[in-house]
């Protein structure tokens, strides 16, 4: 059982991890617990543990914010998003679907006020912390001009790179920060990046009949620097938010370049029954590739992942 939005919850702690278990290097299931590599961090020996009774896990490898922790850190890690919107997600579905009527009220709060984060916009001072650089996304392919036009900046104190979330308009309304030692990544106080599509602004700076869809911002990057328009989910899931944004961007075709992997799969295929009849769809190929993403590809596989056609037709619209 686990409280979420103030409501008992039973989660089926087996099945919200199964579709993960490819990020559980080495993982065996013993008793009531599933043990493997950490996936927060490069590690070779097991030294992590899920309770698969009540969500909680340990890290015996690791130390600080990251060392222990509940079901829901966890979870929101797996499915790259933020705390909130995982909660929402278990909500949604574990919460009861019968309710006692006498139990019910009407709530209109939510019309009076909105909530701070919901209009929160980042101020150049508050920006100014993270005005600094780290080779880190250049050693990952990104190049400089990319990281200048995304406005990334770095984190000397927490060490990761900020990863700033635009809204249609250009206004800086999250930030993504990326630990450049472990996997670890975590936001702002900010605006819910479900809300938004990340590469959004840029692209409609510059737009193009095509455009490629990702699940990371680092994979987005990788791209426009390869001269290819992309825009990223900042997850492995399509929002309703994010459906209409991509609804109103005038494309003809998108190409689908989501992870390679397990959770990748399943966001593809979402984003094709999503957009099928709207959008021509098509498929980046990995052509057998083990990499993860297509940060993690060459130039060389890049082109030939998304055939020349459509490669020519992106990189031609691209003046950055």
């Amino acid at each position: 059982m686990i409280t979420v939005n103030n409501v008992n919850l039973a989660v089926d702690y087996c099945e919200e991890l199964e579709p993960y278990l490819d990020k559980f290097s080495r993982y065996v299931l013993r008793d009531n617990k599933l043990q493997s590599c950490s996936p927060f961090r490069e590690d070779r020996n097991p030294s992590f543990a899920v309770n698969l009774d009540n969500g909680t896990w340990i890290d015996s490898g690791a130390t600080g914010e990251f060392h222990k922790g509940h079901f829901i850190t966890l979870l929101s890690f797996l499915r790259e998003e933020s705390a909130e919107d995982t909660c929402d997600y278990l909500h949604n579905v574990y919460s009861p679907l019968l309710q006692d009527v006498s139990d019910l009220h009407l709530d209109l709060s939510y019309l009076e006020k909105p909530k701070t984060d919901e209009l929160k916009v980042f101020t150049a001072e508050e920006l100014q912390k993270f005005a600094f650089r780290h080779s880190y996304l250049e050693q990952r392919g990104i190049s400089e001009e990319v990281q200048q036009l995304f406005r990334v900046g770095y984190d000397p104190v927490r060490k990761a790179v900020a990863l700033c979330w635009t809204n249609q308009s250009g206004e800086i309304v999250n930030i993504k920060f990326r630990s450049i030692n472990t996997k670890q990544f975590w936001y702002a106080d900010g605006q819910r990046i479900k809300n938004h599509v990340y590469g959004y602004s840029i692209f409609q700076k510059a737009p193009s009949d095509v455009i490629a869809i990702v699940e990371s911002e680092i994979d987005c990057l990788r791209l426009w620097t390869e001269g290819i328009a992309a825009v990223a989910l900042g997850s492995a899931h399509l929002s309703q938010p994010q459906t209409k944004i991509l609804l109103n961007s005038g494309v003809a075709e998108i190409v689908v370049a989501t992870d390679n992997d397990g959770a990748g799969e399943r966001c593809a295929k979402q984003i094709e029954e999503t957009f099928v009849g709207t959008f021509n769809i098509s498929r980046f190929n990995f052509n057998d590739s083990s990499a993860k993403d297509v940060s993690d590809l060459t130039t060389s596989e890049i082109v030939l992942g998304f055939e020349s056609r459509k490669v020519i037709n992106l990189c031609n619209a691209i003046k950055i």
